[in-house]
């Protein structure tokens, strides 16, 4: 039944890019003067997870560089490197063809980029409401020819401990704001990805709609669930998914998608997981002070309110309710006792 199982992986970049017209035209038009050799604009783009905004991201360069060849680009994932040094090592990886040399200063870095840069750049900022230090946006900033390309949940987020200096820099910047998918949009990509993916006649359009209601409007979410799917019934020998795996799937799914989602935690938030592994329903100041204990290097209580627990709220992990005045934290799901991110 699986033909080819590249276009269920969350890298996929599909072509063309399905119910986004108005998000790639936006950001096209936000890199369109490189085309004429110019620095582009830099452009933000705000939703929740799983409604596009890498995929739009990533397709945008894509389009960029059919039309100019060996623009200099780069993409970094700010959840795994979300330091000024991390953020600008990948840079410099990803847009010069350059020797790194190992553990490079954070001045280093940026001599690099300048030095070996010649003519317009783009960087992709993936979670860069995650990046530690956002000082590291005046240095893109300050790089001649530069311009990025920052996705995040929520403008709020980012934007919480940015700096006067940075934000007149970067405050005029494009927003491109995504929803999440409609019903019948979800089914179209499914659609794709199952012609593209699985042999003929292995999954009917309403199957594929079930999914696509059972999703929320998280595409990731339903193509995940598609691939369980196909997982469980070539399990049973089957030829094609029947509607009474649907459900099964969509749980199957929701617990990869959490497990992947625990495995990129940083730290910080790795650390908060674990104290509610050890101990759920724990008020804000008990959080803070088993975090504490358990990491090397805590951030202050502010840091972590406004930026790692909303972060692990955003991702269903932890849920909030409040208590005589005073938040409580619990980890979402019945399934947690005893697990750690170390076991995923």
């Amino acid at each position: 039944m699986l033909r080819d199982g590249e276009v269920f992986e969350d890298d996929h970049l599909p072509d063309p890019i399905v119910g986004r017209n108005r998000h790639m035209n936006e950001v096209t038009d936000a890199l369109a003067p490189i085309e004429d050799g110019f620095r582009a604009e830099n452009c933000f783009l705000f939703g929740p997870s799983g409604v596009g905004k890498t995929t739009v991201a990533k397709a945008a360069v894509r389009e960029l560089r059919r039309e100019v060849l060996d623009v200099p680009y780069a993409y970094v994932n700010c959840w795994r490197d979300y330091t000024r040094n991390g953020v600008l090592d990948q840079v410099a990886r990803g847009l010069l063809n350059a020797a790194i040399p190992p553990s490079p200063s954070t001045s280093r870095l940026i001599d690099l980029i300048k030095s070996n840069l010649h003519g317009p750049g783009v960087v992709i900022l993936d979670e860069a409401d995650q990046i530690r230090g956002t000082e590291v946006l005046y240095d893109l900033h300050e790089i001649r020819g530069l311009s990025w390309i920052g996705i995040a949940n929520r403008e709020v987020d980012l934007f919480a401990d940015l700096d006067d200096r940075i934000t007149s820099r970067i405050s005029i910047a494009y927003r491109v704001r995504f929803d999440t998918y409609g019903d019948d949009t979800i089914t179209e990509i499914l659609s794709r990805r199952a012609r593209e993916g699985l042999g003929p006649n292995a999954v009917t359009e309403d199957v594929l709609a079930r999914i696509a209601r059972l999703s929320e409007g998280d595409a990731r979410q339903a193509v995940t669930t598609l691939r369980v799917a196909v997982q469980m019934a070539g399990r049973e020998g089957l030829s094609g998914i029947p509607a009474r795996l649907v459900d099964d799937a969509v749980d199957g799914a929701k617990h990869e998608v959490r497990q992947k989602t625990i495995s990129k935690l940083n730290t910080h938030q790795r650390a908060l997981y674990e104290v509610l592994v050890e101990e759920d329903k724990l008020i804000q100041k008990e959080l803070y002070a088993r975090y504490e204990e358990a990491h090397d290097d805590p951030v202050t209580l502010r840091y972590l309110r406004e930026s790692h627990l909303p972060k692990l709220e955003h991702y269903n992990l932890i849920e909030v309710e409040w208590d005589k005045g005073t938040k409580r934290y619990s980890l979402v799901g019945s399934d947690h006792s005893g697990s750690s991110p170390e076991e995923h």
